[in-house]
C-alpha cells in the first residue's frame, strides 16, 4: 500500500522543474514494474531466484555458456511481450518541455520504445547482443552463438562480476553534475556506482526529487519526496507541468495583444 502524496509535495516537485533549464532523470526497476517486470529486491523479485543470481554472473557465462543462453533467451523471449507504461511515457513528455537526460539502470529499453531520446543504460540492454571472442556487437546471434565467429554469444548487459561501460558511465556523471534538478524514479539508489550519482548531482548544487514507493538513503536529504508508484505520480507532475507551461504561453499572448 502506498502512501498518498501531499499536494504540497508535488506543487513544490512541480515548481522545481518549472525553474529547471535542465533536467536529470536517474530511474530504476520501479518505473518497469507496471509493465509486468518485477523489481529486483522486492518479494517475487528477480533475485530472489536462484537460476536469475547465477545466470546473472560473469563465471556462469564462462563455466556453462549453453546454460547461459538458453537461461537469457527465455528472458528476452518475455521482454518481447512487454510494453512501456505511462511513467515512461510522461518521461518522453518531459523531455519536450524540458531538456532532460536519461539515465536509467533497466535493461528492459522500454524508454527507448516509449519515444525517450538518448537514454544512458548503465546495464546494457537485453535485446543486443555482443560477442567477447570477436568483438562483435551488433546484435548478430543464432541459437545462441555469434554469426561472426559461432562462439558462444551473450547479452549486451553488464553481469555481475563486470564494470559499468566506462564511456556511458561518464556521460552520466556529465549529465548529474550539469543539472539543475535530478529526479530519482524507482531505485533504491544503493548499488554502486550508479548511486553516486545523485550524490554528484548534489554536490553541483542540484535540487534532488525522490520518487518511490519505499524509502531511501536519499530521502532525508531530497528536496521533495513523493511516496507512490512512478506510473501515477509521474503522468501527474509532468501534466502539472504541461499546464503551467501553457498557461505561462496563454498569459504572456494575451498581455502583448493588450500592449
Amino acid at each position: 500500500m502506498t502512501i498518498p502524496h501531499p499536494t504540497a509535495e508535488l506543487r513544490l516537485a512541480t515548481e522545481l522543474l518549472r525553474k529547471a533549464r535542465r533536467v536529470t532523470v536517474f530511474c530504476g526497476a520501479g518505473i518497469s514494474q507496471a509493465s509486468g517486470i518485477p523489481t529486483y529486491r522486492d518479494a517475487g523479485g528477480l533475485w530472489t531466484s536462484e537460476d536469475n543470481l547465477q545466470f546473472s554472473h560473469v563465471d556462469a557465462y564462462k563455466a556453462n555458456p549453453r546454460a547461459f543462453a538458453a537461461f537469457w533467451a527465455a528472458r528476452t523471449a518475455q521482454m518481447k511481450s512487454v510494453t512501456p507504461n505511462r511513467a515512461h511515457e510522461a518521461l518522453s513528455g518531459l523531455q519536450g518541455l524540458r531538456k532532460t537526460a536519461i539515465v536509467t539502470q533497466n535493461v528492459d529499453g522500454l524508454l527507448t520504445q516509449a519515444g525517450c531520446g538518448a537514454v544512458l543504460e548503465l546495464h546494457g540492454n537485453i535485446s543486443k547482443h555482443r560477442c567477447d571472442v570477436c568483438g562483435t556487437k551488433d546484435g548478430r546471434a543464432f541459437v545462441g552463438r555469434c554469426l561472426g565467429c559461432w562462439k558462444p554469444i551473450r547479452p549486451d548487459v553488464v553481469l555481475f562480476g563486470e564494470e559499468l561501460d566506462k564511456q556511458v558511465f561518464v556521460e552520466a556523471q556529465v549529465a548529474a553534475s550539469d543539472c539543475d534538478v535530478m529526479l530519482v524514479v524507482g531505485t533504491s539508489a544503493v548499488v554502486e556506482p550508479a548511486a553516486s550519482l545523485p550524490v554528484t548531482a548534489m554536490q553541483f548544487g542540484a535540487s534532488i526529487i525522490v520518487m518511490n514507493t519505499e524509502e531511501t538513503p536519499l530521502d532525508r536529504a531530497a528536496d521533495v519526496v513523493l511516496r507512490g508508484m512512478a506510473e501515477v505520480l509521474l503522468p501527474e507532475l509532468i501534466d502539472r507541468l504541461r499546464t503551467g507551461e501553457e498557461s505561462d504561453k496563454l498569459l504572456k499572448s494575451v498581455f502583448s495583444q493588450r500592449q
